[in-house]
């Protein structure tokens, strides 16, 4: 899947990204990372050579101080953006659903708030339509398991 705009002439830096849909027990709200008045997924931008689950794992921890069980993949999708900096991206984001699981540590990244929201919320914080197409599509399977 892709998603935003696609500028032609402009060429895109591609970050390989991994993102984690949490849901709560009850299936209705989403964790999302708060920063600077905008939502995301916790996850982020792929060390090489690091893996998908080690570095969900590691985001995980630096973001929310929790480990993250993971369940199932959910998809990849491109996010074609320009960010704060006016770079352009293809942010290339691989998706897993599962659950937070022991704390471990205090999160490293101050600017970063965990907050647990209702859906509808969350489609009027994430920044990226492609974290709401991730929420969605896990959404959807867990109403078909």
């Amino acid at each position: 899947m892709d998603f935003g705009e696609v500028v032609p002439g402009i060429d895109y830096r591609k970050r390989d990204s991994v993102y984690a849909v949490i849901l709560d027990a009850e299936g209705e709200k989403v964790a999302i990372m708060v920063q600077n008045g905008k939502g995301f997924l916790p996850g982020g931008g792929m060390e090489k050579p690091e893996e998908h689950e080690s570095c969900l794992m590691r985001e995980c921890i630096e973001e929310t101080g929790f480990n993250m069980y993971i369940e199932r993949y959910i998809g990849n999708a491109k996010q074609y953006f320009q960010s704060r900096n006016n770079e352009h991206i293809m942010n290339n984001g691989y998706f897993y659903a599962g659950n937070f699981g022991e704390f471990v540590k205090r999160p490293i990244e101050d600017d970063h708030e965990l907050v647990w929201m209702e859906l509808g919320e969350a489609k009027r914080m994430l920044f990226h339509s492609s974290h709401l197409w991730a929420v969605e599509k896990t959404l959807n399977l867990c109403e078909r398991l």
